[in-house]
């Protein structure tokens, strides 16, 4: 029986991604596998995808296992922004780990910013319908940002947001074409990829070399000299060393029915657009004018499709009160609903590098723009080939333990209090 068939949240349920997402590519077989490999890694996500195309590249032996599908996971199924910097603040991660490896992490960030854009704005990406530029958004009047809240206006009408900024380098597209696109790359640069195959058991072998079992009975087994774990934390018993560090964290997205007339009143910009709280609302236009809505952080609810549409209707009239009313009278529904579940550390920052002889992981980059996974999957391909110059930078990240089941209710607890303390902040200023 597949995973999916056991999830009661709505992490698999139907995205307007994939009624919009051109063919999937078709991946290998196991009767395709060698014995052995220099690289497996587990997970294909933006990450592992990055990593197995910059190491394949540099002529590397390179399996890459995925549980799911390619894309069904957050990589394909998230807001689909691609912005600058990192999910913790530059002056938070300078404290965390001194001026010059913040200013190294800022770097690769831009570095990993000009990468996507390199490629999604290619011809061969062109179906991931790239545009450019992000609006974030302040409720707090005491931020004032670039934009006054005059200037909003001609970007948007919603009443509770104060002052705004624009991104013009960052821009939003369509995640699960990206990731399809780049999954084809992958496969003409010869790496081995075999989906809906799950590692059911790691073993080290001899000759520094570790055995994965696939499958149910796990009778295939595959051999490499280098594990790389690139599942987001949330692999399982088989990864406890990262599951110790990053916690599975629900976010949520609701996409309405098309309404290009209403949302071209309500919202006259095609800029992405997000707020500056931790748990704030991230939304745009889409291409075939729907409103793409994401919405709120949690540890501990799985929310069913119904109730994600039911809470993404209330959190539209809370911003956008107007718009609300005329989506109401024109009969727009939430077509679309689903949750996506991202990897978090306690400071929000990834973790890049060796867990153990022969493995390295890249993980933990939930609440990230979709910049910082591909430069630390390339970061760490730099590494397996020799050069760890830039694996400094990451490996200043200090590792703090998530403590399980308390630390879920322990983040449940800081974002509650965080929405509380954003509400007071707003009303008060």
């Amino acid at each position: 029986m597949s995973h999916r068939n056991f999830l009661k949240t709505s992490e698999f349920a139907p995205t307007w991604y994939e009624k919009t997402a051109i063919r999937a590519p078709v991946c290998h077989d196991a009767a395709s596998l060698s014995d052995t490999y220099d690289v497996a890694i587990i997970g294909a996500g933006l990450a592992g995808l990055c990593a197995a195309l910059h190491l394949a590249k540099a002529g590397s032996k390179v399996v890459l296992i995925e549980k799911f599908a390619i894309g069904q996971a957050a990589s394909g199924r998230n807001g689909g922004f691609c912005t600058s910097g990192w999910a913790c603040s530059s002056q938070d991660i300078s404290k965390m780990v001194g001026p010059a490896q913040a200013q190294a992490l800022d770097d690769l960030a831009e570095e990993g910013l000009g990468w996507m854009r390199e490629r999604a704005f290619s011809k061969d990406y062109e179906s991931c319908q790239p545009v450019n530029g992000c609006l974030t958004l302040s409720l707090f009047a005491d931020d004032k940002l670039d934009i006054s809240k005059p200037g909003l206006t001609k970007l948007i009408r919603g009443p509770r947001y104060k002052s705004g900024t624009l991104d013009s380098t960052a821009f939003h597209f369509h995640p699960l074409n990206f990731m399809r696109c780049l999954t084809l790359d992958c496969l003409a640069s010869g790496v081995n990829i075999q989906e809906n195959s799950e590692v059911t058991k790691v073993r080290s072998v001899g000759d520094g070399n570790t055995d994965l079992s696939l499958g149910d009975d796990g009778k295939i087994i595959v051999t490499a000299s280098q594990i790389v774990i690139t599942t987001g934390g949330t692999g399982g018993a088989q990864f406890s060393q990262l599951t110790r560090l990053v916690l599975p964290i629900q976010t949520f997205i609701a996409v309405s029915d098309p309404m290009p007339e209403i949302l071209a009143h309500h919202i006259p910009t095609d800029l992405a657009i997000a707020d500056t709280r931790r748990a704030g609302n991230y939304f745009r236009k889409l291409s075939d004018g729907r409103l793409l809505w994401g919405m709120g952080i949690s540890a501990l609810s799985a929310p069913s499709h119904k109730k994600i549409k039911t809470m993404a209707t209330k959190d539209i009239a809370a911003h956008l009160p107007e718009l609300a009313k005329d989506m109401q009278s024109a009969n727009i529904k939430l077509a679309y609903a689903w949750s996506g579940t991202m990897g978090y550390a306690r400071h929000f920052m990834p973790y890049v590098g060796q867990i153990a002889k022969n493995r390295f992981c890249v993980a933990g980059f939930g609440g990230h723009g979709m910049n910082t996974a591909p430069i630390a999957g390339k970061v760490i391909a730099e590494a397996l080939l020799g050069d760890t110059n830039r694996l400094e930078a990451f490996r200043s990240i200090p590792r703090r333990e998530t403590f399980g089941a308390l630390g879920k209710v322990a983040a449940e607890v800081y974002y509650r209090t965080s929405q509380i303390k954003d509400k007071i902040k707003e009303i008060v200023t």
